[in-house]
């Protein structure tokens, strides 16, 4: 199935999780996608994550004290359309910076991925990860918990968001090419991803008074259930709450939960909690997610990752894969996201072998 990148050429340099997520989904949507590695490989192979941000990729290993690399690396940009770097220091190091790719290709798409905007802040545009994530307030107070200090998420959430960033900015550039025919320079810093990512939570208006929109101060979002498994609720507003109570069959309780006591008296309020909580005891968390759905309360069971790739419906949406690797075997990954009608993309392959493709590729560069 062809994808609506098919025919585009991507270069993508270094080992950032910015960079090689941002070349996953352009090599889902059909792009050619050429992974330039140094002898000793990408630091992440062998790790299951490089599987899967590298998939339908091709490999070539290039040296940079070989004498031949410079030029091997212009002869790979002359034909690329794309090409994308955690930073311009990063390209520049391997003799392929933005003078020198637009010398060479002037059509050429350049992508920096930084971690911040080079001498916008006090930081390096090579920092990692987390010193973005501090810096933009992307973790969690552990302070409720009794504990000290912040409390990072596992996942990159950083470097990911700012290759979804990334994506539709790449796009932008070839609909400006390909009516102006001018490449140009797109630059993504994570930091600045982090302002797109955290959307409304940024708004501050003081002219708004601060209230409690829940109707009542009693119901939370998470209760563990009769078999030790917990449920995600959201039904403190009025459409939800008497259907989750009529469900419960204690549709006498709306006027005591939302009675307005319960916000100043702290020892009812309390009696309330118990009591809300036992409950959801009553009955196993499947029974409590059939039961709200059925009442059409947003309730859900905390499934773990690997019942959450097991559902049916991410089985037969496509949403989850299955994939053969050959380091790591048969393999469940993300499927392709995006729904396009007439060009549905798709995943290639697996990731490719250290070096798999080096000799076809520099087979077909415009030098050879």
């Amino acid at each position: 199935m062809s994808g609506a990148l098919e025919g585009y050429r991507v270069l993508e340099l270094g080992g950032s999780v910015a960079v090689a997520v941002l070349g996953m989904l352009l090599a889902d949507q059909g792009a050619k996608v050429v992974k330039v590695e140094p002898p000793t490989g990408d630091p992440l192979r062998g790790h299951p994550v490089f599987s899967v941000w590298n998939r339908g990729k091709m490999s070539v290993v290039l040296d940079h004290d070989d004498s031949v690399y410079r030029e091997l690396s212009e002869g790979l940009v002359k034909m690329t359309d794309i090409l994308i770097a955690s930073d311009g220091l990063e390209a520049e190091a391997a003799n392929i910076g933005i003078e020198d790719a637009v010398d060479a290709n002037s059509g050429i798409v350049y992508v920096s991925l930084p971690a911040f905007d080079r001498g916008a802040v006090a930081m390096s545009p090579d920092a990692w990860e987390t010193a973005v994530g501090a810096s933009t307030g992307v973790y969690a107070d552990r302070s409720s918990d009794e504990a000290d200090g912040p409390s990072f998420i596992a996942l990159p959430y950083v470097s990911i968001f700012a290759a979804f960033v990334a994506a539709p900015a790449v796009t932008a550039a070839l609909f400006h090419r390909a009516r102006t025919g001018e490449g140009q320079q797109v630059t993504v810093p994570l930091y600045y991803a982090m302002f797109t990512a955290m959307g409304a939570s940024l708004v501050d208006r003081s002219e708004v008074p601060s209230a409690s929109a829940a109707l009542s101060p009693v119901i939370g979002r998470f209760y563990e259930c009769k078999d030790g498994r917990w449920v995600n609720i959201n039904a403190g507003f009025e459409r939800a709450l008497r259907p989750m109570l009529d469900a419960m069959g204690r549709a006498d309780w709306y006027g005591p939960l939302t009675a307005v006591e319960l916000r100043d008296d702290e020892a009812l309020r309390r009696e309330w909690s118990d009591r809300f909580a036992a409950v959801w005891t009553e009955r196993t968390a499947v029974e409590w997610e059939d039961a709200m759905e059925r009442a059409g309360v947003p309730c859900t069971m905390c499934r773990t990752t690997e019942e959450w790739l097991d559902a049916a419906h991410a089985q037969v949406s496509g949403a989850v894969i299955d994939l053969d690797d050959p380091v790591h075997g048969p393999m469940r990954q993300v499927g392709i996201q995006v729904r396009f009608s007439e060009t549905p993309g798709h995943v290639r392959g697996p990731a490719p072998a250290l070096g798999q493709h080096t000799e076809t590729v520099i087979a077909s560069l415009p030098s050879a």
